[in-house]
């Protein structure tokens, strides 16, 4: 049985998008999900990206964070086990709350 997930475009503003992610990650929809931010998030350079609506099983191996491949800079707001997946990624910035998250994706430089 395979989970679902869901992405939505909340708002776009120049080359800034903001999605939103519902469903569960595991290790079949973890590169599908990012194969889906990324599409959406071609041409973007600055994302934010709200997944703490995705969950995501302590028990389950996900080889691959889920963002996306090509904005030059990632706001997340996202469950703690995805945090400790950065693995170094530069262009991501963490999040704890809504309100930071949508002023630095709002900025005027990314």
């Amino acid at each position: 049985m395979s989970a679902l997930f869901r992405v939505r475009v909340l708002a776009v503003s120049g080359t800034r998008l903001w999605c939103a992610v519902a469903g569960t990650l595991t290790a079949s929809t973890g590169r599908p999900l990012r194969t889906e931010l990324t599409a959406r998030c071609a041409d973007a350079t600055v994302v934010g990206l709200d997944l703490r609506q995705l969950r995501c099983p302590a028990a389950e191996f996900l080889p691959d964070p889920p963002w996306p491949d090509g904005p030059h800079t990632v706001h997340l707001l996202a469950p703690e086990q995805l945090r400790s997946r950065t693995a170094g990624d530069g262009r991501l910035h963490w999040h704890t709350d809504l309100q930071s998250a949508w002023q630095a994706w709002s900025a005027l430089s990314p």
